[in-house]
């Protein structure tokens, strides 16, 4: 196990030029990650006003100099995996390479009903995630060779992929997900996974959880003849995990998550109640846990 890295999950729910500080303000405070969403709109609220996440994510690359920039998670519902992989693959130039391409399944109704779809059937969703990490891992490691594919759910035709990608072999994928199919899929072909936990469980059933799926994991990498330290596993902090609001701090949370195999850890940006009890982790609890 490296390094803990720690980074911020900056939600698009507010100005531009508010957004714009907000990148830079992260970077200042000197995390090491700056994640954006990936849905049309947020899945909590209605308010307030919700930007695009990859649209922000552009920007958050031309706001910054150092962090390293991602989506967690980029959305299939909405984005065609050619046209993503192309996304990836200007971000990763833009930055100097410094960009992370988160990828999830596509849960979120919302997402489908602003693009005229119908949520698609969890076998549907099953396959089509395989297929799409899958033309994401191929086409940002073409290196400028014509990529064509044709699977079940997509097809891709004489794809132009150059320029090669900045990031050797390529950018980052990191998949995000608990489902089995989503752990086969990161062992597979991911560089790393996240997870954020399941809302309705408590602390302790969380990190249960956690680790089972970290022991699942590693099992499937061996099998697929993978050396498990290559996956680094993260985890969003948020619910019953969020430092801010639930029922540990975040020097019990990494410890305990730590010991279930997580190795990175994501914040989220915080409501205006909560700054002065962020920007203490910021400054007194993030470098002794480092």
């Amino acid at each position: 196990m490296g390094d803990r890295n720690f980074g911020v999950l900056v939600l698009p729910d507010a100005s531009a030029p508010e957004m714009l500080a907000r990148f830079r303000r992260v970077e200042e405070f000197g995390f090491d990650q700056l994640f954006l969403p990936d849905h049309i709109a947020n899945v909590f609220a209605t308010e307030p006003a919700w930007l695009d996440g990859w649209t922000m994510a552009a920007a958050a690359v031309a706001a910054t100099e150092r962090i390293r920039v991602g989506t967690l998670v980029s959305n299939p519902v909405l984005r065609a995996p050619a046209v993503l992989a192309k996304e990836a693959l200007t971000l990763d130039h833009l930055s100097g390479g410094r960009f992370e391409l988160g990828i999830g399944a596509g849960v979120v109704p919302t997402d489908h009903h602003a693009t005229g779809t119908e949520p698609w059937p969890v076998k549907e969703r099953v396959a089509r995630f395989a297929e799409y990490v899958r033309v994401l891992d191929e086409v940002l490691s073409a290196d400028g060779e014509p990529y064509t594919f044709e699977g079940e759910w997509y097809s891709v035709l004489r794809l132009p992929t150059g320029p090669a990608a900045v990031r050797r072999p390529r950018p980052p994928i990191v998949v995000g997900g608990q489902a089995p199919s989503i752990l086969r899929v990161a062992a597979q072909r991911a560089d790393g996974w996240n997870t954020n936990g399941k809302p309705e469980l408590g602390l302790d059933e969380n990190i249960a959880v956690v680790a089972r799926q970290n022991r699942e994991l590693d099992e499937l990498c061996e099998r697929y003849g993978r050396d498990p330290r290559a996956l680094r596993r993260s985890a969003l902090l948020w619910a019953t995990t969020d430092p801010l609001t639930g029922p540990a701090g975040l020097e019990e949370l990494v410890e305990r998550l730590s010991g279930a195999g997580i190795e990175d850890f994501v914040l989220g940006w915080p409501e205006p109640a909560q700054v002065d009890r962020f920007e203490e982790l910021v400054r007194e609890v993030i470098p002794k846990l480092r």
